[in-house]
């Protein structure tokens, strides 16, 4: 015997509340105990916090429209509305996931459902995206370590890799736009068992052939996102401390350190990305003596925690779900 539609109705309901509430209370109980202390000691500008909150969530709303860019491109119809529904559940998740980046795996599967004929290539297209998001981070943070004056060794390295990177993903993506039509790609289906799905996947990657205006559209989208991030810390410096360092200052510290956090270490990256942040700024060789990056850090990573919040909240009431 089948249960009425309207049951089964509130108990899912009932279930997306309990997971919303579960996931909440576990990013309370795992913040690191000594940012919440510093949190909570610090004095702040709130006015200038709430600019930082929005200009952080203005950053993932950038990151959701690149996606579904992205995902257009590939010829599968996605809505801006499905884009920032999925978008809050990869944030969400991207917070009590190993790495900064294990909730695109939720996201990419919840996508895949909704995409039918297509769904290796839309998986391909969290993976691309992600790839671009990191390209941006590079240039980020290649251009605001290349305007300091002196470096100190640890930044000097982190210069050169982050130059590395950046030549590399550029010059992938200049290979695919003017040759990728020539790339022989179709031998791929003749791989055992998984063939077809990878040609699928390698076909998605080669999206950008002959079209360098999506290119410019999706990186510039990568750009703007890491840019606003590091604005969003210097005004969170600026709503701590009375002296900071300058702006051009944080765009030498922060990409780097967030880079930092994609690694594999912990939950979100809670603890590598503070620690990375507050290394950083120690290497600045005029840092105000009462500066602490790790307060900075912990503000920052609380308004990320606000965000996916309020990202929860919009996917698990199912706002714009069709």
């Amino acid at each position: 015997m089948q249960s009425p539609p309207g049951i089964t109705s509130r108990i899912l309901d009932l279930i997306k509340i309990a997971l919303l509430v579960a996931i909440v209370s576990y990013l309370i109980a795992t913040f690191p105990k000594k940012n919440w202390d510093a949190l909570i000691q610090q004095d702040k500008n709130w006015f200038l916090l709430g600019q930082a909150f929005i200009i952080i969530l203005i950053a993932h709303l950038f990151t959701f429209w690149r996606w579904q860019i992205l995902v257009q491109s590939l010829g599968v119809t996605f809505t801006l509305i499905e884009a920032i529904r999925l978008g809050f559940l990869g944030t969400l998740l991207n917070l009590v996931s190993v790495g900064s980046v294990g909730g695109d795996v939720f996201k990419a599967i919840e996508a895949a459902r909704k995409a039918d004929k297509k769904r290796a290539e839309v998986v391909a297209s969290v993976l691309v995206d992600r790839a671009l998001g990191l390209l941006g981070l590079f240039i980020v943070a290649g251009i605001g370590l290349s305007i300091a004056t002196t470096l100190s060794p640890t930044l000097r390295w982190i210069f050169l890799g982050a130059i590395l990177c950046s030549g590399v993903g550029l010059s992938v993506l200049l290979l695919i736009v003017l040759f990728g039509h020539r790339v022989p790609i179709l031998w791929i289906n003749h791989i055992p068992f998984a063939g077809h799905t990878l040609h699928r996947v390698a076909h998605a990657c080669m999206v950008f052939q002959g079209r360098p205006r999506l290119v410019v559209e999706l990186l510039g989208s990568s750009l703007m996102v890491h840019c606003c991030f590091t604005i969003a810390c210097s005004l969170i410096s600026n709503s701590l401390y009375a002296q900071t360092p300058s702006l051009a200052e944080h765009f030498m510290t922060i990409p780097p350190a967030m880079a930092a956090a994609t690694l594999p270490l912990t939950p979100g990256g809670v603890g590598v990305q503070e620690m990375a942040i507050d290394n950083l700024f120690r290497e600045l060789p005029n840092l105000p003596e009462a500066f602490s990056g790790l307060v900075v850090a912990s503000v920052f990573r609380a308004l990320l925690l606000c965000v996916a919040l309020i990202g929860a909240v919009y996917y698990f009431t199912g706002i714009g779900k069709k």
